[in-house]
């Protein structure tokens, strides 16, 4: 129900939005942005197999959030966000708390 799909074990049957990698060098090179969050389950697109975007930020040693809610909250400028990962031993990723705090 969350990725778009009844058997989300599938990858070939994933439907959901991402980041291009034309979008994400655009917004790393024209706005310098330290990381990017999305409210879906990824920042590449579902059914993407060589997770370009992934690759992007992770060579810019920026941040990617996923499955993140209420960004529509979240004015377009002048917020400051705080992430606070889960530690997990070997893990490149994890869930988060994260808070947001407008001015």
């Amino acid at each position: 129900r969350y990725l778009g799909s009844p058997t989300p074990e599938d990858p070939a049957t994933l439907h959901f939005p991402g980041f291009s990698a034309k979008a994400i060098t655009f917004l790393l090179t024209k706005r310098d942005i330290l990381g990017i969050g999305i409210d879906t389950a990824s920042i590449d697109a579902g059914q993407s197999q060589d997770f370009p975007v992934h690759q992007i930020l992770g060579r810019a040693n920026r941040y990617a959030l996923e499955n993140v809610a209420h960004l529509e909250l979240l004015p377009p400028r002048g917020a400051r966000m705080t992430a606070l990962p889960m530690k997990i031993q070997g893990g490149t990723g994890g869930p988060a708390r994260i808070i947001a705090t407008v001015p």
